[in-house]
C-alpha cells in the first residue's frame, strides 16, 4: 500500500455558489518550518485523502479560538499531522487532529521541559542540544521513526540513536560523537522521558547498565590494538584496504573521508627521488559540507599511499569524489563496511567505530619509533589533526606515556635478567675443581666423571 498524501483545500464563495479550491503548500518556509508573515493568511481552511476509494473531509479550526478563521499555518500543521497519523496507523497511535489525543506531543514536552531545567548554563545547553538533535532526528519518516509522542521512545529507538550519533545510519551522516559523548545524549533523553511520566532515578526507557561501558569509557579515546588492526586489514578487499589505509595514516574524520576529491591530493616531487604526499582537507560547499573548525589544512601521508590514491584518481568515476557511491554521492555506508569487515576478522562488531580509527592515527604519530609509532611533535599533530588546540591531544599523550612506561618496565626487566645471566656465565667460568671420594671431578656448577 503506498503512502496515503493529505491535500489543503479552502472554500470560497465563486459567482455566489461555495465552492472548494485546492491550496499548494508554500516551498518556501522558515528554518523551522513555519509559514513566513506574508504567506500565512486566514481562511476557510480543510483538509482532504483517500480512504478505501472515498475521498474524507475533515474541518480545520483556529486552535487559540473558534471565534477567528484558522490560519493557513493551522492548516498546513493539521495536514501533516494527520498524513503522519493515516501512515503510522499500524504501530497504534493516536491521531493527533482530533480532540481526543491525550498523548504528550514530543515537541511540546521538550519545550516546557527546558523552560523548567534548572543548573548551570552548561548543563541547560547539553540538555537543549542533546533533545533538540533527538527530535531532529526522531522525527523523520525514515527507518520506522517519524514519531510524535513521549510514549513512542524506546529502547531500540534510542539505541539506532546512539548508533547515529556515533557513525551515523545508511541514510545520512552522524555528528561523529565518541560513544562516551553519544551515550550521555541518550541518557538525557531517557531524563526527559522519566521526567514527562514523573518517573523516579533508575527506572525509564533504558538505564545506566545499559551502556555502562560507554559510560565508564569516559573521555579517555578508545585505540586499534596492532593484533585488531592487523585482523581487519587481513580480511579487507582491496577496495576496503584504501579507505581504511587513508583513514587510518591520514587520521582523517569520516566527513572528511567522504568529500575527499581529486583535486585535494598533492604530490610534489621536491628533488629527483623525493616526493611529498599531501591531502587537502577543506569545505565544500557543492556538497554542502563544512569542515568542522570551518578552515583548511593539508594532512601528510606516505608515498606509497599516494601512489595507490593516484591509481585510483585515474579510473572513470561519475563525480570527483574518490570514495563516492556508483551514482557520485558522498558515500554513507562506510560504518555498515566497518562492521562488516569486523565479522569476518572475528571481532565485536559493538568494539569498532570509524572515529576509532582517527584516535589510533593521533595515538600513532605520537607514539615513539622505539615502540613502532612516528614519533612527531606535539604540535604537528595538533596540525595533522585539525584542532585548534592541545587540549583534545592531551589524552592521547596519556596513552602514549603509558605505553612507554610498559617499554621501560620491560627494557628493566631484561636487562635485569641480562645481568643476572652474565653473572651465572661469570661464576661458572671461576668454577674451583674439587677432587670427590668416588675419584670424580667436581666444577662448581657442574658435574662430569
Amino acid at each position: 500500500m503506498g503512502e496515503i498524501k493529505v491535500k489543503i483545500y479552502e472554500r470560497v464563495k465563486l459567482d455566489g455558489k461555495w465552492t472548494r479550491r485546492p491550496v499548494p503548500v508554500p516551498d518556501r518556509r522558515k528554518r523551522d518550518g513555519r509559514l513566513f508573515v506574508h504567506q500565512n493568511r486566514q481562511g476557510k481552511f480543510q483538509i482532504s485523502w483517500y480512504e478505501n476509494r472515498k475521498k474524507q473531509w475533515q474541518e480545520v479550526t483556529n486552535p487559540a479560538s473558534d471565534a477567528e478563521l484558522p490560519y493557513l499555518s493551522d492548516a498546513v500543521k493539521v495536514a501533516e499531522d494527520k498524513a503522519w497519523f493515516l501512515n503510522n496507523r499500524h504501530r497504534k497511535v493516536t491521531d493527533p487532529t482530533t480532540e481526543a489525543a491525550a498523548g504528550k506531543k514530543l515537541d511540546q514536552e521538550i519545550e516546557t521541559y527546558l523552560a523548567a531545567k534548572s543548573g548551570c548554563k552548561k548543563t541547560r545547553s547539553a540538555h537543549s542540544h542533546a533533545l533538540t538533535e533527538f527530535q531532529d532526528w526522531a522525527t523523520q519518516q525514515k527507518k520506522g521513526r517519524g514519531i510524535r509522542y513521549v510514549d513512542e521512545i524506546t529502547k531500540p529507538l534510542l539505541r539506532d540513536f546512539f548508533d547515529y550519533l556515533v557513525d551515523g545510519d545508511e541514510d545520512e551522516d552522524g555528528p561523529e560523537n565518541v560513544p562516551f559523548t553519544a551515550a550521555g545524549k541518550v541518557m538525557k533523553v531517557n531524563a526527559f522521558y522519566r521526567d514527562v511520566f514523573d518517573l523516579v532515578e533508575g527506572q525509564g526507557v533504558i538505564t545506566k547498565k545499559d551502556y555502562k561501558r560507554e559510560l565508564e569509557s569516559s573521555k579517555v579515546p578508545e585505540i586499534f590494538t596492532k593484533q585488531e588492526i592487523d585482523a581487519m586489514f587481513a580480511v579487507m578487499d582491496e577496495d576496503e584496504y584504501l579507505a581504511f589505509s587513508l583513514l587510518y595514516e591520514a587520521g582523517l574524520r569520516k566527513r572528511e573521508w567522504m568529500h575527499l576529491e581529486d583535486t585535494d591530493l598533492i604530490s610534489n616531487e621536491l628533488q629527483p627521488g623525493c616526493f611529498n604526499s599531501e591531502i587537502r582537507v577543506e569545505s565544500k560547499p557543492n556538497w554542502h559540507f563544512q569542515t568542522k573548525t570551518g578552515t583548511s589544512r593539508n594532512v601528510w601521508i606516505p608515498k606509497e599511499l599516494m601512489d595507490r590514491l593516484l591509481r585510483r584518481k585515474a579510473e572513470k568515476r561519475v563525480s570527483k569524489l574518490l570514495f563516492g557511491t556508483s551514482n557520485g554521492k558522498p558515500d554513507y555506508h562506510l560504518w555498515d563496511r566497518l562492521k562488516a569487515i569486523a565479522r569476518r576478522a572475528n571481532l565485536d562488531p559493538t568494539t569498532v567505530w570509524v572515529h576509532k580509527w582517527r584516535a589510533t592515527a593521533a595515538t600513532n604519530w605520537l607514539r615513539s619509533k622505539e615502540l613502532g609509532g612516528k614519533g612527531w611533535d606535539i604540535g604537528y599533530v595538533r596540525q595533522q589533526l585539525g584542532h585548534g588546540d592541545l587540549k583534545s591531544i592531551e589524552h592521547y599523550i596519556a596513552i602514549v606515556k603509558n605505553e612507554e612506561r610498559a617499554l621501560w618496565e620491560h627494557a628493566a626487566k631484561v636487562q635485569e635478567q641480562n645481568s643476572t645471566a652474565e653473572k651465572s656465565r661469570t661464576i661458572a667460568e671461576r668454577g674451583t675443581l674439587i677432587t670427590l671420594p668416588s675419584g670424580m671431578v667436581s666444577v662448581v656448577g657442574t658435574e662430569c666423571a
